[in-house]
């Protein structure tokens, strides 16, 4: 029998951010307990779950796995909270919530309106998770906010205010008691952000495989989104005929509750590898405005509150209302609440209709993957959407040979009125029978990528020809590209590029050392920089964007163009002559003599026939030198203490110049012994990359 696919998720924020957070930390954290005034507490009686299911089969709930229940928590931060003053002038407000059972919770508020320049934040009770900061920059017209969830069975408050600030409105008022954990033991592949307790079936594919190399930036069109009561689908951002920007998402209607203010939508929730089940929870929005949608054609359009920032580097899904039967094709999602994965079929689809609600949809079978998720995006051969996900009981097993239904596109194209059809957020003038995707970060299909490798000096082992990522090993690579706060003036489009743990967890060959900076530099003048973009370095060699994956791409157009490898401690090379380079990204290896550069066999260090950059360049100002003014070595004397010179420093810093995590000035493995032997021994001369 067929039945409607139904997919409920639960959110994990691994890190200090979620819907657009603005930075800073609860007080204190990260530092030992202080002696503060107690914290009020505010509790709910414990959950009877048994009661629960039972009522909820009584009343017609939707389908699908339950890992919780929303619970009405009436209170008032500002009046029932505990003030404190503050060493400026200002104050903090905390309280806590309780839900005893629970092993994770998320906080809805019916009023939320913080004062300019107040900061709100959430935390477990054991202080290992927190969530904001939240400011009048969240706040929406209606009031309404939620959060994502946090670990335990309580969630402390703390509203940061500082001194003459306004008044503020901050109401709780309910929380989602969840029974079942999203906070599984740490592996060795790293915690999986999102566990609703069951995984999705073996023969998925992850949307970073080989086979779907060509369905990327549909890939960043499909988000999920939570409502509070714990219900989650798939949705699609569409794109319209003024190719503006507007965030359309296309659902499926069975997924709606008229709650959608407080609906929570992740982007980019996929894993880094091919293999692997773990990906990012840190892009979230929250809050949507329903446009049309109806129960007949189980679609809706929704308009999410505001549009997704560039760096979460969304696409808007293309489409075709023509009604023409789509002869292969796509779907993807986030079945079963798993990373993101996709799907194939190479047959043509037939017309059908929906035996449960008469909908009118596609009919296909898969011949690779399957769909498990309410209102995923079906695409046609040209990758515009066709359809959405609505209908279906296919297995491993039984995937050719057992359909899925997607509700047509061209079917709700028209209607009565603006909010039963899709036209008039589409297309206003319906005048388009077909749209292509649009990419707002400007990316066209021709944008130039680049597939480099290099190797640095420092943590390179000659042995197995590979370099060391001890830093990565020691945690301490950050997630975010270090040059822009070093100083290093980004052009064209490049700093602030930003990775997650899950891409730092990969291991091998592919295992990151160090981000670097690529430049991209005029044909006719190579001091002229074009573009530039951080990127992260491989122990391989090889150069990947910050996904840790793609080629690195630059918004330039097909061109022949000098390229640049710069690194915080090491002297950049350069290529000796402008290359071709266009929207094909073939691997340019400047470890070997395929590729000159610049400077010739002066502008590395050769490493058992290994091209290598020349290490030392602490100052990062293109020189290595051992004394005299701006010289490498006193910077390392100085970063362990100046007159301490057996002592030692642990982090990330320039002054590290093997790249093992520790700053040393004397003793085995010392960083000053490698700026004097890269300058043969010579402690006057001094050794200068060759970059115009």
């Amino acid at each position: 029998m067929l039945r409607y696919i139904t997919l409920v998720f639960v959110i994990n924020s691994l890190g200090t951010q979620a819907q657009l957070a603005h930075g800073g930390s609860p007080i204190g954290w990260g530092q030992p307990e202080d002696e503060r005034v107690s914290i009020p507490s505010f509790g709910l009686d414990t959950l009877n779950k048994e009661a629960v299911l039972a009522a909820a089969d009584t009343i017609g709930a939707p389908q699908g796995y339950r890992f919780g229940e929303q619970r009405v928590f009436d209170v008032d931060l500002i009046t029932q909270g505990e003030w404190s003053d503050l060493a400026d002038g200002g104050r903090v407000c905390r309280l806590t919530l309780r839900s005893p059972g629970a092993v994770m919770m998320s906080v809805q508020f019916s009023a939320f309106q913080p004062a300019w320049g107040t900061r709100m934040f959430l935390y477990d009770e054991a202080r290992t998770k927190f969530l904001g900061a939240f400011t009048m920059q969240n706040a929406r017209t209606d009031g309404l906010f939620a959060t994502a969830f946090l670990p335990g069975d309580a969630v402390t408050i703390e509203f940061q205010e500082p001194a003459g600030a306004g008044p503020s409105q901050l109401h709780v008022s309910h929380i989602t008691h969840a029974w079942q954990s999203i906070f599984p033991p740490v592996s060795s592949a790293g915690q999986r952000d999102i566990d609703p307790g069951y995984q999705s079936s073996p023969c998925h594919t992850n949307v970073v495989c080989p086979i779907a190399e060509n369905w990327q930036d549909q890939t960043r069109s499909v988000i999920l989104f939570v409502r509070p009561d714990g219900g989650a689908c798939n949705g699609t951002l569409m794109n319209n005929t003024s190719e503006d920007g507007t965030p359309y998402v296309l659902i499926a209607h069975h997924c709606y509750q008229p709650n959608e203010s407080q609906w929570i939508f992740y982007f980019n929730y996929q894993s880094p590898t091919c293999v692997g089940d773990t990906g990012q929870t840190m892009q979230t929005l929250v809050g949507a405005v329903h446009r049309s949608g109806t129960y007949q054609g189980d679609f809706d359009i929704m308009e999410l509150n505001e549009p997704p920032p560039a760096s979460f580097g969304v696409y808007y899904a293309g489409w075709d209302r023509s009604g023409t039967p789509p002869q292969s094709g796509a779907c993807i999602s986030n079945p079963m609440s798993d990373v993101k994965k996709i799907a194939f079929y190479n047959t043509p689809a037939t017309s059908t209709t929906s035996e449960i609600i008469n909908t009118p949809s596609w009919q296909n079978y898969w011949y690779s993957g399957l769909s498990e998720a309410s209102g995923a995006p079906v695409f046609d051969q040209n990758r515009r959407v066709v359809g959405h996900m609505v209908e279906g009981e296919q297995t491993c097993e039984t995937l050719t040979t057992s359909t899925t239904l997607a509700a047509k596109f061209s079917a709700n194209w028209d209607g009565p009125t603006p909010g039963t059809r899709m036209r008039d957020w589409l297309d206003p003038s319906n005048t388009t029978m077909v749209l292509d995707g649009y990419d707002p970060n400007g990316l066209s299909p021709e944008a130039v990528r680049t597939r480099l490798r290099v190797m640095l000096e420092g943590p390179y082992l000659a042995g197995i020809g590979m370099m060391s990522a001890a830093l990565n090993n020691n945690d301490l690579v950050p997630l975010t590209e270090p040059y822009s706060a070093l100083g290093y003036v980004h052009v064209g489009g490049g700093g602030g590029e930003a990775t997650i743990q899950d891409v730092l967890n990969v291991g091998g060959a592919n295992e990151v050392v160090d981000w670097v900076v690529v430049e991209l530099r005029d044909k006719n003048d190579p001091a002229a920089v074009l573009a530039t973009r951080s990127a992260l370095l491989r122990r391989n060699g090889t150069i990947v964007g910050a996904d840790g994956t793609s080629a690195v791409t630059f918004n330039l157009s097909a061109d022949q163009y000098y390229l640049a490898v710069r690194h915080r401690n090491h002297l950049g090379i350069m290529t000796a002559s402008p290359l071709p380079l266009s929207s094909t990204a073939d691997l340019i290896d400047l470890t070997n003599a395929s590729v000159s550069v610049r400077g010739g066999t002066d502008a590395t260090t050769s490493i058992n026939g290994v091209r290598c950059l020349w290490s030392g360049d602490v100052n990062m100002n293109g020189v290595v030198k051992y004394t005299g003014q701006s010289n490498d070595r006193d910077p390392i004397l100085t970063r362990i203490g100046g007159s301490m010179a057996t002592a030692q420093y642990n982090g990330y810093t320039p002054e590290d110049v093997n790249m093992d995590g520790m700053v040393k000035y004397t003793g085995a493995g010392n960083d000053r012994d490698a700026i004097l032997l890269n300058l043969s021994g010579a402690p006057n001369d001094v050794r200068i990359d060759h970059l115009p």
